[in-house]
């Protein structure tokens, strides 16, 4: 990782410096949204969402220690917001817009591609789907899927072992 390390940035933030915390933001947002998108499956909502995870972070900057990963808090505040707003909403949206999430020169095939992965994600149970997202969008070790879902590190890689197994299930299903 280039340029000053989180708990830098974090401690330049609380030392005054308004710059700091924008340079967190920035190295996060991308994975954040891409999180808060997984659960939320609306663009507009995983923006809003993302958004309030750093206002939260940013409320709760000073009771961080650093011996915690801050990367692994991070999360922890995004998944339990996009927990707490599926609930609150009592509803799942089955997808986005392919127009609102396709790259720009995507083409047909791919979009069916991503599609059909949308669609098989969204058959997952909940905490597969949040293994599943904090694993591979966040790019998280299992020790901080772990710490993010108050679960065991043995308990998220068992739950992703599972994930994979049902997602390939899936794919053989539908290619049969």
């Amino acid at each position: 990782m280039e340029g000053p390390g989180d708990w830098d940035l974090l401690t330049a933030h609380l030392a005054g410096d308004p710059a700091a915390f924008a340079g967190l933001v920035r190295r996060y947002e991308r994975p954040v949204y891409r999180l808060a998108l997984r659960y939320a499956r609306d663009p507009d909502e995983a923006e809003e969402l993302a958004q309030r995870t750093f206002l939260r972070v940013l409320d709760h900057a000073t009771t961080l220690r650093p011996e915690q990963p801050f990367r692994a808090f991070l999360f922890k505040v995004a998944a339990n917001l996009c927990k707490n707003h599926l609930r609150d909403r009592a509803r799942l949206v089955l997808g986005v817009p392919l127009e609102a999430a396709a790259p720009e020169g995507e083409s047909l095939e791919d979009k069916e591609r991503r599609v059909r992965l949308r669609t098989a994600l969204a058959s997952l149970p909940l905490r597969q789907r949040q293994v599943v997202s904090l694993r591979i969008d966040a790019d998280l070790p299992f020790a901080q899927v772990a710490e993010a879902l108050a679960i065991t590190e043995n308990n998220a890689k068992v739950t992703f072992h599972h994930a994979m197994k049902r997602l390939k299930a899936h794919f053989a299903e539908e290619d049969s």
